[in-house]
């Protein structure tokens, strides 16, 4: 039995092995691919649950008949490495020059522009410290297929999606042209299986290595998977720090 599910916005990184410089003599027209296709799937935890995802192969026609090239590219979704929203990276890093689906997934070539910050993500890419991918937008047309025996997850499959933007970013988390799920859920699930004493230890090494402090959260909104705006991408949830994040989670487990 499959479901409909409701339009929202979310976002994915990859990890591209194959992202590579253009040779016809500018050295500035990168070519990676965006997004992959089906049977590639990743195990994803977000608001529609905990489950498998997959892109069917028309997922972006309709998006790229409607918009063609006017498809801005900008370097970690204009954002910090803690996911808040950062005006200086709001400057557009490149010009698509294609962007076409193919047998693999969604293909891109991007001419990088001529200005500061795109002369660092440009070389951050050919120096090999810049090999993730990822896009933002809104899912709008999702089926989920339930699980057919017990312990194994359901597919989700995205059969229409309306591109926002897209473009490089320093901290894929999956390697093999892997989707990014919902890492900050990963994590605290990860740290709520520690023990008392050693999620102590991690804490004091954490705060021995961070010198600075930003404001706590609440054990509430550490915990929600689903607890950011609809419009925050998946490459993004850190919007509070990781020093808060396990502070949040020691509150939790009745350790402060």
């Amino acid at each position: 039995m499959s479901d409909l599910l409701s339009v929202r916005s979310a976002a994915r990184t990859y990890v591209v092995e194959d992202m590579t410089v253009r040779s016809d003599g500018s050295g500035r027209i990168v070519e990676a691919y965006m997004a992959r296709f089906a049977p590639v799937r990743a195990e994803i935890r977000d608001q529609d649950g905990h489950y498998w995802e997959e892109h069917s192969r028309s997922a972006f026609s309709k998006t790229l008949s409607d918009k063609g090239l006017r498809i801005p590219v900008f370097y970690n979704h204009a954002r910090t490495l803690d996911g808040t929203p950062d005006g200086a990276l709001s400057l557009p890093v490149g010009v698509p020059v294609e962007i076409r689906p193919d047998e693999s997934g969604v293909f891109t070539a991007t001419r990088y522009l001529e200005n500061p910050l795109a002369d660092h993500v440009l070389d951050g890419i050919k120096q090999g410290a810049i090999r993730g991918m990822s896009y933002s937008g809104r899912f709008l047309k999702s089926v989920k297929d339930r699980a057919r025996s017990r312990g194994e997850l359901p597919v989700i499959r995205r059969n229409e999606i309306a591109l926002r933007e897209f473009g490089p970013t320093p901290i894929p988390a999956y390697p093999d042209a892997a989707i990014l799920g919902t890492r900050a859920a990963q994590f605290l699930a990860m740290l709520d299986t520690l023990p008392a004493d050693k999620l102590a230890e991690l804490m004091s090494q954490f705060e021995l290595s961070t010198p600075f402090d930003e404001p706590g959260i609440s054990p509430g909104t550490a915990t929600s998977a689903a607890a950011r705006t609809v419009d925050e991408p998946h490459s993004a949830l850190r919007s509070a720090s990781l020093r808060s994040r396990i502070r949040a989670a020691k509150i939790i487990r009745g350790m402060e």
